[in-house]
């Protein structure tokens, strides 16, 4: 790391710690995860890319947004209607709110026709080995 780097890395530590807004822990985390791919780049370019551990079970499937529904309601948002592509096909659509964030914290929609992961998680007391 270059002693910008380490300095700037130090500060986040130390504001992330600290930080009880959740939008701003948010964007710091984000910053200090940045500072670390780059270091990552530089300097451990044979090695495989490090992903963040999950501590509890999991899966991602592949999926497609179908439509965008408008509820015609102001106060109510707007859906998306997500196919998920691995599932049986009575039971594949969901419909959740149409709002994600982007990796800069602001707030976007997913676009009709969209290729989007869905990440499953549940509680380890939950599941049982296969």
């Amino acid at each position: 790391m270059t002693p910008e780097e380490r300095e700037r890395m130090n500060e986040l530590c130390v504001q992330i710690q600290e930080e009880k807004n959740y939008d701003q822990f948010a964007i710091q985390i984000r910053e200090l995860t940045d500072l670390l791919a780059r270091k990552q780049q530089r300097r451990f370019t044979n090695h495989p890319q490090l992903l963040w551990h999950r501590n509890r079970p999991w899966t991602t499937v592949p999926a497609v947004v179908n439509k965008v529904i408008k509820t015609g309601i102001a106060r109510q948002p707007e859906k998306a209607e997500i196919s998920i592509t691995p599932a049986d096909y009575l039971f594949r659509e969901i419909r959740i709110e149409n709002s994600m964030t982007s990796p800069t914290g602001d707030a976007v929609a997913l676009k009709p026709g969209a290729k989007i992961d869905v990440t499953l998680e549940a509680d380890p007391k939950d599941t049982v080995a296969k």
